[in-house]
């Protein structure tokens, strides 16, 4: 059945009209959309607690959602060109406990977005004046700006920060070039004065000589802060975009975690006509997923982070119970407060100062979550390995993998460019195949294959992997701190810092164009059979292989 959106009310105010529709859904049935703007504030929209992977999550449990999915099967939004304007620092849409959901030909935009983008208009002596998109609220307070957003039904504030405090950096955008800055660089060092010229344009006078670049864009954030994600899928199976336009996402990304077969189909994720932000952090970000993810003919550029990261998690052994049970824990801050495991698992168990796996995988039994705690107690079927109590320097040596949400992956005839980090993270022992994109703009490494037992605890050993057919270019000069970055970089972070055996294996990278300046095409470390074939470089040729890189293939 067919379920027409202007039936369900005014799309000035669409929050509380949409959670009426889906009350009326049944599996089979479709949200019609029409070819117009639909908006959605904080104040009406609905809330839950619940956690998100890399994310602030619990520093902020309780979650607002624009749009929200949960517990259906069978299920479109077809948007018909829609346009659906979020306000507020909010989750535009969530997918909680679904299957087979189609999401189709929409664009979410944000009204006034938390990363504020100043753009310097001019320069004179020690003035600057910057130029700011519509529909930016900020107050002025003797050398403090207060931005913020606020509800046009109260005066509550759906956000706001003075100045660049709880930021960790700016971030500049000069056209495709995207770098970050620390805030000693940044637009509020070293200020003498403010003042507002008009609702979108700020003058700031220096006490020194200003070094900014004019027409560059200064963005600010609270990037200390991932309040959120900007559409969050949980639990879910089965999950397509086709033909979205993603103009903007809040706190964080598209993540999607602990779910099963993701596809995204000719969607954009590029920042609005006069904006020049796409997404506070990454843009897609899969966690713990399993089945496939597939991403074809998809544009992405202008993040703050990360084009697309998918990855597993390691959970660092904590406490022995018994044979067959012991506690696991989630280490770092912005990871943890969701379940991890289910009964029928297969986990396998790995040192963490090699990356070594111990041999055979071992099945969950059961599992007990302490979200607070961000720990888990599991019970397998099988006897724990005996030197579970293995420790390097003082630390567990032993970190597990829920080996069954691993992800096949494939990433084709996309676009990449505009970003400050990398283009593509993928650790997944799953069948990867990455070919046919394009690769510009980038100021770290195009593609970054890790597995990280020390940092941030993303896993996922490769096993199969073929890079191909694609085109990177790199064009940053090297006055850019990270600009010398392999455009391929293959590096396992482990406990002690050293590769002592091989981690990754069977990765393939042949037919690709390289232009790539000073930077090495290929750098890589720790991986068995690897072939490097085919390739044409325009640039430095040289390949670096290391401490256990193996080759079976000439270049």
């Amino acid at each position: 059945m067919i379920f027409y959106a202007k039936d369900f009310g005014n799309a000035a105010n669409f929050s509380e009209c949409f959670a009426e529709a889906v009350k009326k859904l049944n599996n089979g049935d479709t949200i019609s959309f029409e070819n117009t703007e639909y908006h959605f504030f904080k104040d009406y929209s609905q809330n839950r607690e619940i956690h998100m992977s890399n994310t602030d999550s619990l520093r902020n449990p309780n979650k607002y959602f624009a749009m929200l999915l949960e517990n259906l099967e069978d299920i479109t939004l077809e948007g018909n060109g829609a346009e659906f304007v979020i306000h507020g620092d909010i989750c535009a849409l969530g997918i909680l406990n679904c299957k087979n959901i189609t999401l189709k030909d929409f664009t979410i935009k944000y009204y006034s977005p938390s990363v504020v983008e100043m753009k310097v208009k001019s320069i004179e002596k020690k003035n600057v004046v910057f130029a700011l998109p519509e529909h930016t609220q900020f107050n002025i307070n003797e050398n403090n700006i207060e931005f913020f957003e606020k509800s046009p039904f109260s005066d509550r504030v759906y956000w706001n920060y003075k100045n660049d405090e709880n930021s960790f950096n700016q971030v500049v955008h000069i056209d495709k070039n995207v770098f970050r800055i620390p805030n000693d660089d940044g637009v509020f060092h070293k200020v003498k004065d403010i003042k507002k010229l008009s609702d979108s344009e700020i003058e700031i006078t220096y006490s020194g000589k200003p070094k900014f670049i004019s027409g560059a864009v200064y963005t600010i954030t609270q990037n200390k802060n991932r309040n959120t994600s900007g559409v969050f899928v949980n639990e879910s199976e089965n999950i397509s975009a086709q033909r979205l336009n993603i103009n903007y996402l809040q706190g964080f990304g598209w993540l999607s975690q602990m779910c099963c077969n993701l596809s995204f189909e000719e969607c954009n994720f590029v920042p609005e006509e006069n904006r020049c932000v796409s997404s506070f952090a990454d843009l897609i970000h899969i966690s713990s997923c399993k089945g496939s993810v597939d991403i074809k003919k998809c544009n992405f550029a202008h993040p703050h982070d990360d084009a697309i990261n998918i990855h597993g998690v390691f959970l660092r052994f904590k406490e022995k119970l018994d044979s067959k049970s012991a506690v696991f824990e989630f280490v770092h801050e912005q990871q943890g407060g969701y379940r991890a495991f289910h009964t029928g698992n297969k986990v396998k168990f790995y040192y963490r100062d090699s990356l070594e796996a111990i041999l055979g995988e071992f099945t969950v039994k059961q599992a007990i979550d302490y979200i607070d705690g961000k720990s888990v107690s599991i019970t397998f079927e099988e006897e724990l390995p005996e030197d579970i109590e293995a420790t390097y320097d003082g630390e567990s040596n032993i970190v597990i993998e829920n080996v069954t949400y691993c992800p096949d992956v494939e990433i084709c005839d996309c676009k990449f460019e505009a970003i400050p980090t990398r283009g593509i993270l993928c650790t997944t022992s799953g069948k990867v195949r990455i070919h046919d994109n394009s690769f510009s703009h980038i100021l770290m490494s195009q593609i970054y294959i890790s597995n990280d037992a020390d940092e941030w605890y993303e896993s996922g050993p490769v096993r199969d992997m073929e890079i191909y057919s694609n085109s990177f270019y790199k064009d940053f000069d090297e006055s850019y701190e990270d600009s010398d970055s392999p455009v391929i970089l293959i590096e396992p972070i482990t406990l002690g810092g050293k590769i002592k055996a091989a981690v990754h294996r069977n990765i393939k990278i042949f037919s690709n164009n390289f232009e790539t300046g000073k930077a090495y095409p290929v750098k890589a470390e720790g991986v068995e059979n690897i072939g490097i074939f085919s390739n044409v470089f325009k640039g430095k040729a040289k390949i670096k292989l290391k401490h256990y890189a193996t080759q079976n293939q000439k270049i």
